[in-house]
């Protein structure tokens, strides 16, 4: 009975294994208190690439999209910023023109913390929703939350 309950950990253990992995890129998030930005930086394996928010929204592949949920206290002052300059391709998998990002992605959100109100703030949260491709496919779009400490 033993063997049999650590065969089907093993098993459900390589299969979420399998199922994150296909992630392709590892996030970071925090928070920059001097400059009032949230920063963002993706990490991505060799060989994939994250379609950049200037990517036009017909053009096939998903782009990056950063939301941040809203919250008494926060304003976020204009959009989400990429910080990095995207490489402009003619994709032939989608048959038109796409920025797109390989190795790093970066991104910041300018914020402001209204002060009678922040003493109550600790923590922000949002999601980053995007799809990587290789050359020759493209995982599907993926959301992932996340919660930042401002304090």
């Amino acid at each position: 009975m033993l063997k049999y309950f650590a065969l089907l950990h093993c098993l459900l253990y390589f299969g979420f294994s399998q199922i994150t992995a296909q992630n392709h890129l590892t996030w970071n998030f925090s928070y920059d208190k001097s400059s009032e930005k949230i920063i963002i930086k993706g990490t991505i394996d060799k060989g994939w690439h994250l379609y950049s928010q200037k990517t036009p929204a017909n053009a096939g592949p998903i782009p990056v999209s950063i939301s941040i949920a809203k919250q008494k206290g926060i304003k976020l002052i204009g959009k989400c910023e990429e910080k990095l300059e995207p490489h402009e391709i003619f994709d032939v998998n989608f048959d038109s023109q796409v920025y797109l990002f390989e190795n790093t992605y970066l991104a910041e959100q300018k914020i402001k913390l209204k002060k009678a109100k922040n003493q109550h703030l600790k923590q922000l949260t949002g999601s980053v929703l995007y799809m990587v491709c290789d050359d020759s496919r493209c995982m599907p779009p993926i959301e992932v939350p996340f919660t930042i400490q401002l304090k």
